[in-house]
């Protein structure tokens, strides 16, 4: 009974030694099982993160070659330039990038539709093609005002050529992205007169000069066109071609106009009946008389919101550019300004001292925009109106990512 006894648990301690050995195994599969799973998961979240990595870098890299062309399309580019050579060529090319990638993309070194600049920063391995667009007609489409109300649109008389600009960026493990974008230089803002506007119009003093000769080109335009009346008193010049055209119908978006260009402002105020005096946004060379054409090679944009309220000068203020006043600009004492002024409200010049505009005035308001006195002198000048927008960044119309 006794060896039974001995029998039977020799027996047991066996089984419940392979039952654990058993067990064991079992955590140890378990275990080994679940580390595979955590390797193979973390190699995956690995190659997520390198593929991600690696869109992401090319990404910036076509990003980066879209700004390379940008940059060197607007006028006056300080890094060398690219020029559009053949503008009314519907199948010019340009390319930028190694002369090997850009063959890649098309560039025939024996074409003479073709241009190819290096890349600004070699160590950037991107490839950039830019051309024309082109409507289905295949005439080449611009970016301009050809209605005159301010607002400009697609068209193929009137603006700036609208290009194309392809940007392909590279990673050495072949990965790519393409991105396009459909940009061109900003248009010669809408000028129909030396003086445009839309309310009832004095112009006095026998020292006032108004005139839409073209002092600076060929682009001889009328002295004044407004929407209503234009009175005269004490015999001021006006010439122009014609130098008067009262009651007209063109109306100009003068606000839209504004818009366009405050984002673009390195002079933004924020101003309620506000008077400043000698203020300097450029300094104007003087012609030989008042009423001569100043000049300037500045490009400041100056953009005064006044709350519908107005803003006045005194004391000598001067610039160059764009002035854009939201509400009514009074200017009282001696004031030089080359460039264009764009104002939603009344114009009004009073009180001495030497006032000379260089470009052009267009008033918006319903308020009426008065010369009154005090040596005042608005010249055309199509130069001083085509600098001031030309210089400006190249304006994005469409941009798309492009997934292959």
């Amino acid at each position: 009974m006794k060896k039974l006894i001995s029998f039977g648990k020799a027996f047991c301690n066996k089984n419940e030694k392979g039952a654990v050995l058993v067990t064991g195994l079992l955590v140890l599969l378990v275990l080994t099982i679940l580390s595979m799973v955590a390797m193979m998961s973390t190699a995956v979240e690995l190659k997520i993160a390198r593929n991600d990595r690696s869109s992401k870098r090319v990404f910036y890299l076509a990003e980066a070659g879209i700004e390379d062309a940008r940059s060197r399309m607007q006028t006056g580019a300080s890094s060398s330039p690219i020029y559009d050579t053949q503008p009314t060529n519907a199948v010019w090319t340009g390319f930028i990038g190694p002369e090997v990638k850009c063959q890649g993309k098309g560039y025939l070194v024996s074409s003479s539709n073709h241009i190819r600049y290096p890349s600004l920063n070699p160590s950037m391995n991107y490839v950039v093609t830019i051309t024309h667009k082109l409507d289905a007609s295949g005439n080449i489409l611009k970016w301009g005002d050809s209605s005159g109300d301010g607002i400009p649109e697609e068209n193929t008389t009137t603006g700036k050529n609208i290009y194309i600009i392809n940007s392909e960026g590279y990673s050495d493990d072949g990965a790519s992205k393409p991105i396009r974008v459909e940009a061109s230089q900003v248009p010669d803002i809408t000028v129909p007169a030396a003086l445009y506007t839309k309310a009832n119009t004095v112009i006095q003093g026998t020292s006032t000069y108004v005139t839409g000769l073209d002092k600076c080109g060929t682009a001889s335009l009328p002295g004044i066109i407004s929407m209503s009346t234009v009175t005269q008193n004490g015999l001021p010049q006006i010439d122009g071609s014609p130098p008067i055209v009262p009651n007209a119908t063109q109306n100009i978006n003068i606000q839209y106009m504004i818009d366009q260009f405050k984002g673009n402002s390195n002079y933004p105020y924020d101003v309620n009946s506000a008077t400043l005096t000698g203020m300097s946004w450029g300094s104007p060379t003087l012609g030989a008389t008042p009423q001569d054409p100043t000049s300037c090679n500045d490009h400041n944009v100056v953009y005064f919101n006044t709350n519908s309220t107005y803003v006045k000068f005194m004391g000598g203020s001067t610039g160059c550019g764009l002035l854009l006043v939201e509400g009514d600009l009074n200017v009282s004492g001696g004031f030089t300004w080359y460039g264009v002024v764009l104002v939603t409200g009344s114009i009004i010049f009073s009180g001495g001292g030497e006032k000379n505009v260089t470009g052009a005035m267009l008033a918006g308001g319903a308020v009426s925009a008065d010369l009154v006195s005090g040596d005042a002198n608005l010249i055309y000048c199509s130069e001083a109106i085509s600098k001031q927008t030309s210089y400006l960044p190249l304006k994005i119309h469409r941009w798309a990512e492009i997934f292959s």
